[in-house]
């Protein structure tokens, strides 16, 4: 696959990326406000009449949990409930000024079937990391048996919240999950080996073990519950924490605190999502270090926490193009910059929306006031973009005009171009207050190596979105850059989204046929419009289709203006299609794209998103990982085994791109495996400067929709704390619920999985600019490793199983590892090696060297033999650090724990339970207790 050649699309509601939650809402008097509720466009205006008066209770609710929660510190003050623009039978208190769908922090949209009515929040960041947003369905909102399942929708709203907006996680295992189980082994006063369920809690969870099939008594597996054994909490408790833990219990309302606090109650210990991503820390001391809570105190217990909500809709877009005609834009670079204006308002700003023209340079000229778009205004629009360049660079001037055309009026975005540093008065930070007060929001396009840096903050600041456009640009970037901006058109239904499913660019028209093909796939094919447009004139009768049957396409449309040959297919077969064009030999060379939109309304096409973890912002290398994604999805359906490649163009404009294959594999910048989110560590810096991101997506034979794991509502199974009586009612009633989901893997089924089929993909992430690089050589440490896992094969042997990092975070191969074994969890923190409390013993292996280093994202495999046989009852943990060659230590791994065998321990509520020979390979945190260690492996070298 050639990087000349896009073969893809980025589907115009998401190429922007996503923003974090954090940078959206605001805290005013300690109450959150421009907190928005969006309203997918995909459901029907019938649904208006529940879901509306369901939302306001609900976030009221949530409010008054969120208060209880965090001390009486944080509520919600004011929020709003934005519709889609296509309902027109419902009352509105206002339009909607700058929300979109696209940035809501809560969804109300069609169901995932792997959560099925299950609320979650999406969030493929790390601890204290804000998530993207909150996901409900309108069954969940409105069905009488939801409170049942999930306990109180406030709680549950509250308990979303949290890790949305705090980046904390939840302390509960998931059924079949190595990582995150339901049940692990601690030891009680006599320090023997026991089992408990997972969670965290102030006080002991009473509660009952039953086997989820028969209701009867669980059943165990060398002493272990098998998988069908679950917990169910009494209904009455006197515990009041963990808000992460149980939402369905009365009695609990807040978060663990730590153990150090005399009233703390955080379980460190148990394997748990908090605990891994947070290192052991609670849930409550992340929270606290937020931003959030600086300088707040408790209000009273009757303050007013009751949120105005609102109900707002969505209104056309009103644009400004801010476009730099100054001399330095002269030559190939106006070409590309007017070319694609044109092309973007003749095809693809939607009707309705409002353009406004302005050139700067050294002031600034309306040469188009704002005008609403249709088919009697488009080509007067387009036609006073020109050529015409001279003078300097004064780009708070056409901020300036922006402003006076978008006065007074709603969803207001600025599109600014500029190739130059500013040197004429007003200057963006002049001008960057007014911007912001304003409500607009700024997608800046900074053309070339010497473009104005202050362009970033701007479109930070305003919520907006940055894109570069290399110097050597053939017109994709900065076509990706302008679709980026449809993003704040209002909504539609994502069946009515055209999909960009080809592109590929200069290609060469120096013989007499150009030619090639795309494919296709499945979920697309209405409304095709076929693209070529050609760098200058030439001869042609124009391009024709062949579609797989053989069909010819001819009725090809000239644009003389653009140079542009334009052909629409109603609905196109699916397959491979192949264009042609005969022309005259020439220097010429042409850019070929193709779209289409859904099959058919009720089809979701396969789509594709990439952003990066830096939003818009500066970037210092020296502490700040850079991290790419790529989400792959049917609607909500998880798109896994896909081929995720990014391509990176650096600052060097010599250079290729750098070439980064994303994974979901659930390891090292991946935080959950099959969710359909790809992502992968960047660390091929070659200067300070612009960095631009794309990300490609096809199938190799391996792609596949996870459809979920339910082929029926009747088969629905309980939750993990619901009676199964309310599940087969919920289910009998159109509430699908599964078990509680997700943990470190999204279930999969083939049975009821579907093959994507061939199909290609291609979404813009936008860029980031990197200010500062290490000094020196190697400076990125491994990534850490969050899957180890422990396996006894009796009292001296061990085998130990990992994902391998790299000697960059995630990429190439490490040069050793320190792995350790102790009975004291507070012994393996911090760097292993340094610890002098840890009595070392050297362990013999049965793998060699080579076997043990391997490439980032193999699988490791290390078999040991203790010098000391384990104690017997007692519980180890084990801990390793990769080490790169030149010393960089990764973090400390999660832990692993183990037992060795023992005389039976039995907990109050585990009658018989005999302690076996047997491991969970989980992650742990710290708790203060006293033990002697072991080192397991340790060899690397230093250069």
């Amino acid at each position: 696959m050639r990087w000349s050649a896009w073969v893809g699309v980025a589907v115009v509601a998401a190429a922007l990326g996503w923003a974090a939650a954090s940078t959206r809402n605001s805290v005013v008097g300690q109450g959150y406000e421009e907190v928005v509720v969006g309203i997918s466009p995909l459901l029907d205006e019938s649904q208006a009449e529940k879901v509306i008066p369901s939302l306001k209770k609900v976030l009221n609710e949530t409010s008054q949990a969120l208060f209880k929660a965090t001390g009486n510190k944080l509520f919600f003050r004011k929020v709003k409930i934005l519709v889609p623009s296509t309902w027109r039978n419902i009352a509105v208190d206002q339009a909607a000024t700058s929300e979109s769908y696209e940035n809501s922090d809560l969804r109300v949209d069609l169901k995932n079937p792997v959560y099925g009515d299950q609320v979650y929040t999406v969030q493929p960041g790390g601890c204290g990391e804000p998530g993207q947003y909150i996901h409900l369905t309108p069954t969940y909102l409105t069905h009488p048996a939801a409170e049942d399942v999930w306990g109180p929708r406030g709680k549950v709203l509250a308990q979303a919240w949290a890790r949305l907006r705090w980046g904390v996680f939840d302390e509960v295992g998931y059924p079949a999950d190595n990582r995150f189980p339901l049940f692990y082994r601690t030891w009680n006063e006599e320090h023997y080996a026991m089992v408990r369920p997972n969670y965290c809690a102030d006080e002991k969870i009473r509660g009952k073990y039953k086997d989820r099939s028969t209701q009867g008594s669980c059943r165990y597996v060398d002493g272990f519950p098998d998988d069908n054994c679950r917990f169910v909490p009494d209904s009455q408790q006197t515990a009041t924490t963990s808000l992460m833990s149980f939402t369905t219990l009365d009695s609990i309302e807040k978060f663990c605190t730590d153990g150090s606090d005399a009233t703390g109650s955080h379980n460190s210990e148990a394997p748990n999502r908090q605990n891994l991503m947070c290192e052991g820390r609670s849930a409550a001391a992340v929270i606290a270090d937020h931003q959030d809570f600086l300088n707040t105190t408790p209000l009273s217990g009757d303050h007013n926490v009751a949120p105005e909500v609102l109900v707002v809709q969505e209104v056309p877009a009103k644009f400004a193009l801010v476009l730099d005609y100054s001399s330095s834009m002269s030559g190939t670079r106006i070409t590309n910059l007017v070319n694609t204006a044109k092309r973007w308002i003749l095809n693809d700003v939607a009707d309705g929306s409002f353009v406004s023209i302005i050139n700067f340079s050294d002031g600034a000229t309306v040469v188009r006031s704002l005008t609403e778009v249709s088919n009697s205004t488009r080509d007067d629009l387009a036609s006073v973009i020109t050529t015409n360049t001279g003078g300097y660079t004064c780009i708070g001037c056409g901020l300036n005009k922006a402003l006076e055309q978008l006065k007074n009026q709603n969803n207001k975005v600025i599109l600014l171009i500029s190739d130059g540093g500013e040197n004429r008065n007003p200057k963006i930070d002049a001008v960057m207050s007014a911007v912001v007060q304003s409500g607009a929001r700024v997608i800046s396009i900074a053309y070339g190596t010497r473009a104005e840096e202050k362009m970033e903050r701007l479109a930070q600041n305003t919520g907006g979105k940055a894109y570069i456009v290399p110097e050597y640009d053939d017109g994709s970037f900065m076509d990706d850059a302008f679709q980026g901006s449809l993003t704040y058109q209002p909504g539609q239904s994502i069946t009515n989204i055209d999909i960009k499913i080809y592109e590929e660019v200069n290609v060469p028209l120096k013989g007499t046929v150009a030619n090639g093909t795309f494919v296709i796939d499945s979920t697309v094919g209405r409304n095709l419009e076929f693209r070529l447009d050609t760098s200058q004139a030439i001869q042609s009768s124009g391009p024709y289709l062949v579609s797989p049957t053989g069909q010819n396409h001819t009725d090809a449309i000239f644009t003389s203006t653009l140079n542009l040959w334009t052909i629409r297919v109603g609905l196109a077969e699916s397959g491979t299609w192949t264009w042609t064009m005969s022309v005259s030999p020439s220097s010429a060379s042409a850019t070929v794209t193709v779209t289409a939109q859904a099959r058919d309304p009720e089809t979701l096409p396969i789509f594709t998103e990439s952003w990066m973890n830096t939003g818009v912002d500066y970037v210092n290398a020296t502490h700040q990982p850079v991290i790419v994604y790529a989400r792959v999805t049917q609607g909500s359906k998880p798109v896994v085994g896909a081929k995720v490649r990014a391509y990176i163009t650096t600052p060097n404009a010599n250079a290729a791109a750098v070439e980064l294959d994303l994974l979901d594999n659930g390891n090292n910048a991946d935080v959950q495996a099959g969710d359909g989110t790809y992502s992968r560590y960047f660390t091929q810096f070659v200067a300070t400067g612009r960095y631009a991101v794309k990300a490609q997506v096809w199938d190799d034979g391996s792609s596949y929709i996870n459809n979920g794991f339910i082929t029926s509502r009747r088969s629905a199974r309980r939750s993990r704390s619901a009676p199964l009586a309310l599940a087969r009612l919920a289910a009998s009633e159109q509430l699908d619920v599964n078990e509680q989901c997700c943990g470190s893997v999204i279930p999969f089924n083939p049975d009821t999985a579907t093959k994507t089929g061939e199909f290609t993909r291609t979404t813009a992430a936008g860029s980031f600019n990197v200010v500062e690089l290490p000094v020196g050589g190697d400076a990125f440490p491994p990534a850490r490793v969050l899957d180890l896992r422990t396996y006894v094969r009796d009292t001296t042997t061990l085998t130990l199983n990992w994902t391998a990092p790299g000697d960059d975070y995630d990429t190439g191969v490490v040069s050793g590892y320190e792995i350790r074994m102790s009975d004291n969890m507070t012994a393996l923190t911090g760097d292993l090696s340094d610890n002098s409390t840890i009595s070392l013993l050297d362990l013999e292996t049965s793998s060699n060297m080579t076997e043990l280093l391997k490439e980032a994202g193999k699988e490791v495999t290390l078999e040991v033999t203790l010098e000391e046989p384990l104690k017997q009852g007692s519980l180890y943990f084990v801990a390793l650090q990769a080490v790169d060659d030149v010393g960089n230590k990764s973090p400390v791994s999660g832990l692993a724990s183990l037992a060795a065998p023992a005389p039976p321990s039995v907990d109050d509520r585990l009658e018989g339970w005999a302690i076996a020979l047997i491991v969970v390979g989980c992650v742990v945190g710290v708790v203060l207790l006293v033990g002697a260690g072991y080192i397991i492996y340790k060899k690397y070298e230093y250069v």
